[in-house]
């Protein structure tokens, strides 16, 4: 159907696993605009062990079969387990683990592979495999590789759920590993492949004893020259105002950000047709990749925006999805938007510039699509506030945390917008910070270098505590600009109470507060940060769950 662009007033997955056989890895423009803005100097703050989490997905997989010995298997959407006596087949997968911590202890992992067989008594076994350097569209039952070290063996499979496999003792860091399947039991036993609609995926669970994290600035909402229909070049009439992702990347890196997200509207020309393999798609993927850095990490996504219903319209940025949707064709609507999102393996997703009304009202919740949208945009287009949309949310029991969304349609607004999202993460690479947006510790400033940090209860802020009635706060915040110092603090509650406040005597470059709160209803709590000069926040920081 034609595209219909009425959008004019707003700017309205990694590496892949195989089984039966898996292997895992480990690892780790336009010319630079005139306005640089200096990246400050920041210290880690240590909190208290608690276990963490990365979730990967497999770089290759494949499956192999006996009975058709020379032919590959590496495209298709399925993997297939057999001891079936001249038709064996076997699967591998292969994963690269990044972002574990220097002297992260206690590491385990787990693989979790969708099942689309039901039954019991066909026991599979997970294998180390020594190799990884084998081709998922090469490989053969003549060229297959070893099994190795039994690892674990699960016997009982249900359709259209997961079955999950011990690995722990051949996952031991960073790196490459591959992983292989093979069955005792005669019959094929099915699972999908990272060609299906639910990847595969390797859990690595660790604790530092120690954990230090650091806010890391960007940008979650940005529009390149692939959004053509409007923008910097149209309104300007000069096609150098904007450029592909990959001179937006380059600008950015230069300008301090430690990431920034691409977020095109899927409705334009360049995405047609809607498919995985879109050239505009393709290129929004590969050049943020190419641009990720030990310094910077450059992120994809793109802009849903739901203009026409039927149930609810709003913005909703897709970060990290495998594919996209269009959301002005038939039949794609917020319901469709969300069913969709649970199939997409390793996607985050965060409301945009709404409204309280947005969304129908924040209506359609419930947990699974609740741990894929976890941010909402606070801030969007550098000083458009959205703190009441944010609270209408919280009440409807979304767990959001606060982001900025720039929302540039161009290069101006990266080097002079001074809004930013900030992450509190373990380290600067694609998997940190994609962990701490998913478990939502970010906050929302007005500010490009203010540092703010909370645990309570020793839980870092995002956390879901259990239900306890006395809540130990740990609150730092800083920022040592002239005329940018901390004046005020506030811990707020359900609808955005107020809970208690600090303000010092005088506005400080650095605060440090640890008040204990008594509380035995309410739901959440977040911060509010002012700074001198200033009767509104600064910043919107992540709220805490309390467990009820």
């Amino acid at each position: 159907m034609p595209r219909r662009m009425n959008d004019s007033n707003r700017c309205l997955a990694a590496s892949r696993v195989v089984l039966l056989g898996l292997a895992l890895t480990v690892s780790s423009v336009a010319d630079a605009a005139s306005v640089i803005f200096s990246r400050p100097a920041r210290e880690g703050v240590e909190l208290d062990a608690s276990l963490a989490a990365l979730t990967f997905t497999p770089v290759k997989d494949a499956m192999v079969k006996e009975a058709v010995p020379a032919s590959n298997f590496g495209t298709l959407n399925q993997l297939q387990v057999s001891n079936q006596a001249g038709y064996s087949k076997w699967a591998y997968l292969q994963f690269d683990v990044t972002g574990l911590p220097a002297g992260a202890t206690n590491i385990s992992a787990q693989l979790q592979v969708s099942s689309t067989t039901t039954g019991t008594g066909r026991a599979i076994t997970a294998h180390a495999v020594a190799s990884t350097s084998w081709s998922e569209t090469a490989i053969t039952w003549n060229t297959r590789l070893p099994m190795g070290t039994a690892l674990s063996t699960v016997s009982s499979h249900t359709s259209g759920q997961v079955s999950v496999w011990d690995v722990s003792t051949h996952i031991t860091g960073n790196g490459s590993f591959t992983i292989g399947l093979d069955s005792a039991y005669a019959g094929d036993t099915n699972f999908v492949s990272s060609e299906g609609s639910t990847l595969p995926t390797l859990v690595v669970s660790y604790d530092t004893g120690v954990t230090t994290y650091q806010a890391y600035r960007g940008n979650t909402h940005s529009h390149t020259s692939f959004t053509s229909s409007h923008g910097e070049q149209v309104t300007s009439g000069d096609p150098t105002r904007n450029g592909p992702p990959s001179e937006h990347h380059a600008l950015a890196k230069a300008t301090g950000y430690d990431f920034y997200v691409t977020t095109d509207h899927s409705q334009e020309v360049a995405f047609e047709p809607t498919s995985a393999t879109n050239a505009a798609w393709v290129a929004t993927k590969q050049q943020a990749t190419d641009a990720t850095t030990s310094g910077y990490v450059g992120l994809w996504g793109y802009e849903h925006s739901e203009n026409n219903g039927p149930d609810g319209t709003g913005h909703i940025n897709v970060i990290n999805s495998p594919a996209y949707l269009d959301a002005l064709e038939s039949g794609v609507g917020i319901q469709q938007l969300y069913t969709w999102l649970k199939t997409q393996s390793g996607a985050l997703a965060t409301f945009n510039h709404p409204s309280t009304g947005s969304y129908n009202s924040f209506a359609y919740r419930d947990d699974a699509i609740t741990d894929v949208i976890t941010m909402l945009e606070v801030i969007n287009s550098n000083d458009s506030i959205h703190y009441d949309a944010w609270l209408a949310a919280l009440q409807r029991g979304w767990k959001v945390s606060p982001v900025c969304g720039n929302d540039n349609h161009g290069f101006w607004g990266i080097t002079r917008h001074t809004s930013r999202t900030f992450v509190v993460a373990t380290a600067r690479t694609k998997a940190a910070i994609l962990d701490a947006m998913r478990n939502r510790r970010t906050y929302a400033a007005l500010d490009d270098n203010i540092q703010i940090q909370y645990k309570v209860n020793g839980a870092i802020m995002g956390s879901t505590l259990s239900s306890p009635s006395t809540f130990n706060f740990a609150i730092t915040a800083s920022d040592s600009d002239a005329g940018q110092r901390i004046s005020k603090l506030e811990i707020r509650k359900d609808n955005g109470d107020l809970v208690v406040a600090h303000t010092p005597a005088t506005p400080q470059a650095s605060v440090t507060w640890n008040p204990t709160v008594n509380d035995s209803t309410s739901r959440y709590f977040f911060l509010l940060v002012y700074r001198e000069g200033s009767t509104g926040p600064v910043a919107w920081v992540a709220p805490t769950w309390t467990g009820r």
